[in-house]
């Protein structure tokens, strides 16, 4: 009997264990046609996540064997977690092949943000980061901003184009608006690839077979040390940025606070006179001002973490502080000597301002 493949997640069909991925009933596999599994069904038709997501080590692995098929890549970034979508790990698989940068959510983004600004941030970003000179393509999953310059780009890919990304950027969104355009046949009906809200909800690498191209949906990869990802699938669903972004300013000096309650401090222990941090958040929780008196209150309250660490921070006006998964606090006017509350194992990076004046 041949082998059988859920065309929303990737995971090898099984009949045989309803707790490990890709089982279908027996008797559905009857039936013929395309199969989804019991996970993606109930995802998809009941908003109910089973099994939890697919371990890092199995998605690299298959995403590996997925860039061996490859002629050509689509990393899928979020441009609200920008930093998070490039783990070390991906970029070594990715140095040096044929690659296009999707950054999507852009539609998120303040209206009057100048999106040439953003993708001239976007490609210093990623040659900082390890990959000089790759493609850039600024997309929105959601409203199609985009899509057919996007599409045009992957066409010039190869016959073979691998989507890559870690959980919960939106690849399988954007790969399903693809499938819907004229470069996926326009493929309106039928089964697409599984989205929700959870992470990690691709299992194993999914191809689709289009009119001179195959695409391939490859398994998220839970990159280490982003706060969504340890959480509860309840709150995670809650901090992953999804909303339109939100912005909060407030006057720093010494023995404030800027917070997430139960997520993150930020905690200012020198500032230049009429210094302002700016947090962002695209997400279900927002920053608030408090003073150092309260910060226990604030580490403890409904938090998932019971063991913290201390960070000094020192901020230049122009640059954002980004904590891993959840948002970021932005100087201005002046510099600022920080001591960063987070949870242990949590990053945090350094960058020029993604929001406002450029320097």
């Amino acid at each position: 009997m041949r082998e059988l493949y859920c065309q929303g997640c990737g995971a090898k069909i099984q009949s045989t264990d309803p707790e490990k991925f890709g089982y279908v009933p027996e008797h559905l596999l009857e039936e013929g046609g395309s199969i989804i599994c019991q996970r993606c069904y109930r995802i998809i038709h009941y908003g109910r996540h089973e099994l939890g997501a697919v371990q890092a080590d199995q998605a690299l692995q298959s995403i590996a064997h997925g860039l061996d098929w490859a002629q050509g890549v689509v990393l899928v970034v979020d441009i609200l977690d920008f930093e998070s979508g490039l783990p070390p790990e991906f970029i070594r698989l990715l140095q040096g092949r044929e690659l296009l940068v999707a950054v999507n959510k852009v539609d998120l983004l303040p209206p009057q943000t100048p999106l040439d600004e953003v993708e001239r941030w976007a490609r210093r970003r990623l040659k900082d980061l390890g990959l000089p000179g790759v493609e850039v393509c600024l997309i929105s999953a959601v409203t199609g901003w985009g899509f057919p310059a996007l599409a045009d780009r992957v066409e010039g890919l190869g016959s073979r184009v691998l989507f890559v990304g870690v959980t919960n950027v939106g690849k399988s969104s954007v790969l399903e608006r693809l499938l819907r355009m004229r470069i996926g046949g326009g493929q309106r009906r039928g089964i697409k690839p599984t989205i929700s809200p959870y992470p990690g909800t691709t299992v194993s690498v999914s191809q689709w077979h289009c009119p001179g191209i195959t695409l391939g949906d490859s398994p998220g990869f839970v990159p280490r040390g982003r706060i969504s990802d340890l959480v509860g699938a309840e709150q995670a669903v809650k901090i992953i940025p999804h909303k339109s972004i939100s912005s909060h300013l407030y006057p720093v000096g010494p023995g404030d606070l800027v917070l997430i309650a139960g997520l993150c401090v930020v905690e200012c222990l020198e500032a230049g006179e009429g210094g302002l941090l700016l947090g962002f958040t695209g997400s279900g929780v927002h920053w608030h001002k408090s003073s150092l008196k309260h910060l226990e209150k604030w580490l403890q309250r409904d938090s998932a973490f019971a063991r913290w660490e201390q960070r000094p921070v020192y901020l230049r006006p122009g640059e954002d502080l980004l904590i891993s998964g959840l948002g970021w606090v932005s100087a201005r006017k002046t510099p600022f000597k920080l001591r960063l509350h987070i949870p242990v194992g949590v990053k945090h990076f350094i960058r020029p301002n993604l929001i406002g004046r450029k320097k």
